[in-house]
């Protein structure tokens, strides 16, 4: 697993004159996923591009999702709202008292300093735009930070992963947040954020289905394939 763990990158690439790409991975060899702007069609875009082929003139790239500016803002306008509001209760339905966490024997990583955490797991380079895993990784690393949950109060952190040893594996069990403006600890279990990511994406399809184009018949195809199997988001 730390193998395939060394092969992940991502990259952000800006200028002026095209705009900005983010490059990340898919899970799949040869595979990557991108995320731009273009500045001179003044447009979003999303496509899969396939690595392996470098015969020039060859098609290397999917779109899946293309999109105006105006139009790209006028969704998020529409769905803000209802993702924020969402969120909140999410949040707000999620108090717990540390007592109860402490029963499931649950774990935590203490990690207080983000830039010795970067500098252990990646290797950052050309200025901060590309990062890769270690080469060198030690897995040390993992093991060493676990602590359990009872030392939650000890942790400067507002924002906590909470994990679990299960069937000789750890397992992500949700995340742990400190609020001092409402003043309380609250505990996401993963399979509350899954609905909640569920419901996200129900309306964001629902609203590009109420308005269908071209250039985003391939991204609907792919939110109604995940919707269909709830295990998918």
């Amino acid at each position: 697993m730390i193998d395939e763990f060394k092969n992940f990158y991502a990259r952000f690439n800006y200028n002026e004159a095209n705009g900005f790409i983010c490059t990340l991975p898919t899970g799949k060899q040869k595979e990557h996923l991108s995320i731009g702007f273009d500045n001179k069609r003044k447009e979003f875009n999303i496509h899969f591009t396939d690595d392996s082929i470098i015969e020039k003139g060859v098609k290397r790239r999917n779109f899946i999702f293309v999109i105006s500016a105006f139009r790209f803002f006028l969704i998020i306008r529409r769905i803000e709202l209802f993702y924020l509001s969402s969120f909140l209760n999410l949040v707000l339905s999620s108090k717990i008292n540390l007592g109860r966490l402490k029963k499931h024997k649950l774990m935590i990583y203490n990690i207080e300093d983000s830039i010795d955490v970067r500098n252990k797991l990646f290797e950052v380079t050309k200025n901060g735009k590309k990062w890769k895993f270690n080469s060198n990784l030690n897995t040390s690393f993992f093991t060493d930070s676990l602590e359990p949950i009872s030392n939650l109060t000890k942790l400067k952190n507002d924002f906590t992963t909470v994990y679990k040893w299960k069937k000789q594996q750890l397992s992500l069990q949700g995340f742990i947040l400190k609020l001092d403006d409402v003043k309380g600890l609250y505990f996401i279990p993963l399979k509350k954020l899954n609905q909640y990511n569920r419901r996200i994406t129900i309306n964001i399809y629902n609203y590009l289905n109420s308005y269908p184009s071209e250039s985003t018949l391939e991204l609907r195809k792919i939110l109604y394939d995940r919707l269909k199997n709830p295990n998918d988001i």
